[in-house]
């Protein structure tokens, strides 16, 4: 997956549909470039794919390689 990098998408507030909520994480891979993004339920960061050395991370690694990238604890 080259020139792929990674995100997470933290939710900082309840979807009204019940789609997803406050305090939920989700993690893959994207074509975005690195940074943080204000989106319309939370926040998006996103990582260097070369940042994470692994070909398939697991769930939590990317997470907390995420966190670890920009110092969020």
């Amino acid at each position: 997956m080259e020139g792929l990098n990674y995100f997470a998408y933290f939710v900082g507030c309840t979807d009204p549909k019940g789609l997803f909520k406050r305090g939920e994480v989700g993690v893959g891979y994207t074509h975005l470039s690195p940074g943080i993004r204000d989106c319309r339920y939370g926040t998006l960061y996103v990582v260097p794919g070369k940042f994470i050395k692994m070909k398939r991370p697991q769930v939590s690694t990317i997470r907390r390689n995420v966190l670890l990238y920009y110092g969020v604890k």
